[in-house]
C-alpha cells in the first residue's frame, strides 16, 4: 500500500474528519517489513484537513529519534528513516517493535514476519490468443495460481503486464492490484490478459492489520480511520512475497 492511499482515507473535504475529532497533530506511519529484505525503512507525515478552497499538502516528518527494536535508525531522507542490516536479513516469526516520540507522545507498534509463501505454481504456464482486441471475449481458459495455505492467512495478488506499444491504451491495465483474501488459490481468466508477453504474478502473504485496513478503505469509509499502531495512524506490517512468470504467445492465424 502506498502512502498516497493511507492519505485518501486519513483525510476528507470537510466537516466528516472534524466531527470525529482526528487531531492533525497525529503522524502518519507507512512500513512495510518484507520477509528475506535487508533493509528497515519508515516513513513519517503528517495529517492535513482539507476543504474545497483550502487544501493543505502532507510534509514529510523530520528530526525523529525513530528505533525499531531499540535500533536508531538514520533519515536517510525527508520523513524517511531507514536502515541496512547488512548480511542479516529479516526472517518469519521474528518480532520487530517501532517506537518514536512526537508530539510528546510515544509511537508503537508491532508486527510478526509471516513465513515465505511454499509451492507456487501456475498452470497452464502459457497461453496462446489470437489477438487482443476485445479481451477475448469467447476465451473461457482460466489460468489458475496456488500455493500453500498451512496457516489460513491472507493473501494478495498484484500482475504486472508487459506494455503493449501497440495499444497505448491498455498501458492503464498493466498493473493491477486485487483485494487481499484467504485460501491457497486464484483464477485469472484469458480475457483478462491485454499484452502479449511475460507476465510477472507476485503473491503476498500479508497480515491482518494490513488487510483490513485495505478493506476499509475500499470501502471508501474516509470519515473513521483504523490504525494498529499506538497514537499514529498508518500501516507497521510485514509481509513475505513470491513471483512466477506467465506468458501469453500470439497465435499464428
Amino acid at each position: 500500500m502506498t502512502i498516497a492511499i493511507i492519505f485518501g482515507f486519513l483525510c476528507s473535504c470537510g466537516e466528516p474528519l472534524l466531527e470525529n475529532g482526528v487531531n492533525t497533530a497525529t503522524p502518519v506511519v507507512e512500513c512495510h517489513l518484507y520477509e528475506g529484505s535487508n533493509c528497515l525503512s519508515v516513513s513519517v507525515f503528517s495529517i492535513e484537513q482539507y476543504f474545497k478552497d483550502d487544501i493543505k499538502v502532507s510534509h514529510p516528518i523530520s528530526q525523529l529519534n525513530v528505533n525499531i527494536n531499540n535500533i536508531a535508525l538514520p533519515e536517510t531522507s525527508s520523513g524517511t528513516y531507514s536502515l541496512d542490516l547488512d548480511e542479516d536479513i529479516i526472517r518469519e516469526g521474528q518480532v520487530y517493535n517501532l517506537k518514536f516520540v512526537y508530539n510528546g507522545k510515544s509511537i508503537e507498534a508491532t508486527t510478526t514476519i509471516p513465513s515465505p509463501i511454499q509451492s507456487l505454481a501456475i498452470v497452464p504456464q502459457h497461453i496462446e490468443l489470437t489477438s487482443l482486441y476485445y479481451w477475448n471475449m469467447t476465451d473461457t481458459t482460466q489460468v489458475v495460481v496456488s500455493w500453500d495455505d498451512p496457516d489460513n492467512s491472507f493473501y494478495q495478488i498484484y500482475i504486472d503486464s508487459p506494455n503493449n506499444p501497440d495499444m497505448p491504451s491498455i498501458g492503464l491495465f498493466r498493473r493491477r492490484l486485487m483485494q487481499p483474501f484467504k485460501g491457497n488459490t486464484y483464477r485469472i481468466s484469458a480475457r483478462e490478459f491485454r499484452s502479449f508477453g511475460t507476465h510477472t504474478i507476485y503473491v503476498y502473504r500479508v497480515c491482518q492489520d494490513y488487510a483490513e485496513m485495505y478493506e476499509r478503505i475500499s470501502a471508501s469509509d474516509l470519515a473513521n480511520p483504523v490504525s494498529y499502531i499506538q497514537n499514529a495512524f498508518g500501516i507497521f506490517t510485514s509481509l513475505s512475497v513470491a513471483h512466477i512468470n506467465f506468458s501469453v504467445n500470439q497465435k499464428s492465424n
